[in-house]
């Protein structure tokens, strides 16, 4: 998980120099940038189906060995196009890691799930520490933007055997199912799957947007070195990474959904306190309580669909982390052609925090669906 999480965000640190290797302005880095939350957007559901048909094992395994593979393919890329497209394949690569994982982690830990998926989930969110901040350190210390590319390629390629010889034996044996449970087609679910959609793609807007352009605010507007800057962005992993097991034993005590809408506005309030200072101790404190709060938000979402829909937790994860990027992945682009236009503040100001607060809202109209299913969850 950390690993998956480091090569996806090794990339904002290193978008001056892109720009300045491959002669490219704000808006295509951030098509470059979004190139992998747009592969994403093809694969959770068969990701999903294919682990409740089959078991997590091979479908996580591939996964992992694909996004490694590529990413170190990335450092390789001799002009923007390639680098989109491979980064594009990378994105694709990811689901078939991710989407089992949640799902194993739900069948391995039924008792305490939030916990879990949260503890679990919360390797990626050091991924978010350690891509900016190891992007940050290799670019200053080699002057080549490749170099985090292939470190994070090769040390996730250890991983990927580590993980293909330590991984658990199956507690129960895949079941014959179906490919597609028709039950997700009754009006109560692809409803209530539609809303659980819309929030996570407000969240992973407010979240990925933010996260993928901060390094780059902090060194192009705000005068901080590569290094420092990725360093700063960093913070947000580590508050994710700590607060992720803390949040998910809040939730599985209190309540999924209210828990999940108060870590959605925080971090759109926090985003708007880290815009509105320079102080480098307000913005290490905002940063870190960003991720932290915030972690309740998607830990809510992911733990609540995988309750409700149980019977078929990684179809219906899939679909809806497949909404979730289809506009997730729009909101880096949409940041950085603000920033061409004006500033990447001004795209943080009017994307990211917008969409915190509209995740949290929809979250809220959850409420208005109720199956039967969701009062036994």
């Amino acid at each position: 998980m950390v690993f998956y999480f480091t090569q996806r965000w090794i990339y904002g640190p290193v978008i001056p120099a892109l720009m300045t290797d491959f002669h490219m302005n704000k808006e295509t880095a951030g098509w470059i940038g979004s190139a992998s939350l747009f592969g994403y957007m093809l694969t959770p559901v068969i990701a999903g189906v294919l682990s409740d048909k089959y078991g997590r094992k091979y479908t996580a395994l591939s996964g992992i060995l694909g996004f490694s593979a590529l990413t170190l393919l990335a450092g390789f890329a001799p002009n923007p196009s390639v680098l989109f497209g491979i980064r594009f394949l990378t994105g694709i690569a990811e689901a078939f890691f991710f989407i089992p994982m949640i799902a194993f982690t739900l069948d391995l830990f039924p008792e305490r799930p939030g916990f879990y998926v949260t503890l679990m989930s919360s390797g990626s969110s050091l991924g978010w520490f350690t891509g900016p901040a190891l992007a940050g350190w290799l670019l200053d210390l080699t002057n080549k933007w490749q170099s985090p590319f292939w470190v994070t390629g090769c040390l996730s390629l250890v991983a990927t055997v580590l993980l293909f010889l330590f991984w658990p034996k199956q507690i129960k044996q895949a079941e014959a199912k179906p490919f597609f449970n028709r039950a997700i087609l009754l009006p109560a679910n692809y409803i209530l799957l539609a809303i659980l959609g819309l929030a996570t793609a407000f969240q992973i807007a407010a979240e990925f947007g933010f996260t993928m352009w901060y390094p780059a605010y902090l060194n192009l507007e705000s005068g901080m070195t590569v290094a420092a800057a990725g360093y700063l962005a960093g913070f947000f992993g580590i508050g994710q990474f700590l607060g992720r097991p803390s949040m998910g034993w809040v939730l599985d005590r209190l309540a999924y959904r209210p828990i999940g809408i108060l870590g959605s506005f925080a971090i759109g309030f926090c985003i708007l306190f880290i815009l509105g200072t320079r102080d480098p101790v307000w913005l290490h404190i905002f940063t870190f309580l960003a991720g932290f709060i915030g972690a309740a938000a998607m830990g809510a979402l992911w733990t609540f669909t995988g309750l409700v829909f149980a019977p078929f937790k990684g179809l219906a994860l899939g679909v809806i982390i497949t909404i979730g990027y289809v506009m997730g992945a729009f909101s880096v682009v949409l940041i950085g052609r603000l920033g061409d236009q004006s500033t990447v503040a001004m795209g943080l100001r009017y994307i990211s925090v917008p969409a915190a607060f509209l995740a949290g809202l929809t979250v809220l109209a959850t409420f208005l669906a109720r199956p039967k299913l969701i009062r036994k969850a």
